[in-house]
């Protein structure tokens, strides 16, 4: 049942091919204030709590910073870490092997938790516990969406996320049936690369369906020839 997890909001921008790597648009002025279109649009949502996939937290947010391990002889119990924090704002990272690294509690005032399977290291959860990054399991090897997102909201009271990618993110969400609302910004961009991530990827072998319906909700235009669309999902 959905009221035992967060409501989950994907925000995305996207070409008019469904593109969504935006550092391959250049920047030019028009193309940087394109950009800023997604910042924008998520402020209006007063929604604190954001989440994405390793690749998306290394690439814009962590500047790709190795993970640490603590020295010295540790072992961690496998139990869910809730952290100090003050407010309710989070940002939320989906990685399974450990690898991102995190020298910091905090992203732009939002508290760091990152969702981890039990096969990571001790010294990489010694660590975390020592800067007060907060942490949860969710699964052995691979990572149970359902079972994070039960997580986030028993243990930090997250009733609303925003899902904001990238591509196999989106794609794992979408595959579990746990998106409720997309929103997509079309901008006036046609990226054309044939090697470009799109807004969602779902490796053929875990597949659960074919194509999966949405229902149309509202459609603006905002500035600079930028369309909104909203879509609630009809699973």
């Amino acid at each position: 049942m959905m009221n035992d997890r967060p409501y989950v909001i994907c925000l995305m921008m996207t070409s008019v091919d469904g593109k969504i790597l935006t550092e391959k648009w250049g920047d030019s002025p028009r193309i940087k204030v394109l950009k800023g279109k997604f910042e924008q649009a998520h402020e209006t949502f007063g929604i604190g709590a954001w989440i994405v996939g390793r690749t998306t937290m290394e690439k814009d947010f962590t500047d790709f910073a190795p993970a640490v391990l603590k020295k010295g002889h540790h072992e961690v119990d496998r139990l869910d870490f809730v952290a100090e924090h003050a407010g309710s704002s989070f940002a939320i990272a989906i990685d399974a092997g450990a690898k991102l690294g995190w020298n910091e509690p905090t992203m732009g005032g939002d508290h760091v938790i990152t969702v981890l399977t039990e096969g990571v290291k001790d010294a990489y959860l010694a660590h975390l516990k020592d800067i007060g990054v907060s942490y949860i399991f969710a699964g052995k090897k691979e990572i149970n969406l359902k079972t994070a997102l039960k997580k986030l909201r028993n243990l930090f009271g997250i009733e609303k996320l925003m899902l904001e990618g990238g591509a196999h993110i989106n794609g794992s969400f979408l595959n579990e049936e746990l998106i409720d609302e997309l929103h997509q910004l079309f901008l006036p961009i046609a990226d054309g690369g044939i090697d470009t991530a799109t807004l969602f990827e779902v490796e053929e072998s875990v597949k659960k369906k074919g194509a999966t319906l949405l229902k149309l909700e509202k459609v603006q235009q905002i500035e600079d020839d930028v369309l909104w669309l909203t879509y609630k999902f009809d699973y």
